[in-house]
């Protein structure tokens, strides 16, 4: 089969699955969010206790007392 030969050389997973026959969509779904699931947890947590900041410059904008000028 050309799509298997494909993404084992890819290094990727391969399942065939058929929406319109409900064939394999379920399982196919389940394995992608647990390798998802895996690749995450295997992966160092980020520091959530502080987000990382970044000073943007801008300009003051002028202000219009009256509604919907131009």
């Amino acid at each position: 089969m050309f799509y298997q030969a494909f993404a084992d050389e890819m290094g990727i997973p391969f399942m065939e699955t058929s929406a319109k026959n409900a064939t394999n969509v379920e399982q196919a779904f389940m394995a992608m969010t647990a390798a998802i699931k895996n690749r995450m947890a295997s992966q160092p947590a980020m520091n959530s206790a502080r987000p990382q900041t970044l000073p943007i410059k801008g300009q003051p904008v002028n202000q219009k007392s009256s509604c919907c000028s131009t």
